[in-house]
């Protein structure tokens, strides 16, 4: 988990807690889930698609398609095969 996580989120540490307090759990970290904008399904955290429109928002092949990338996959594939008439990857000339 450690090594694939892509916000670094996740060390590992070595320690040992031997008290009482060993038992206790402990939240590390807390993030807001995001709802897929066409289901409503959680899919991912806030932090994580804000970063991720805001690195591809802008990007070409996003171009108007932001909203995609709200999309969980389930949503993202039904809304691909819906929209036939948007340019794909085999329409870019070689």
């Amino acid at each position: 988990c450690a090594s694939t996580c892509p916000e670094d989120a996740i060390r590992l540490v070595p320690r040992l807690a031997l008290g009482p307090q060993a038992k206790e759990p402990v939240t590390l970290n807390e993030a807001d889930p995001f709802d897929c904008v066409r289901c409503g399904k959680p899919f991912g955290t806030r932090q994580m698609v804000e970063s991720m429109l805001g690195k591809l928002g802008g990007h070409s092949m996003f171009a108007g398609g932001t909203r995609r990338l709200q999309m969980c996959g389930d949503c993202r594939v039904v809304d691909m095969m819906d929209n036939k008439a948007e340019a794909t990857i085999h329409d870019v000339p070689k």
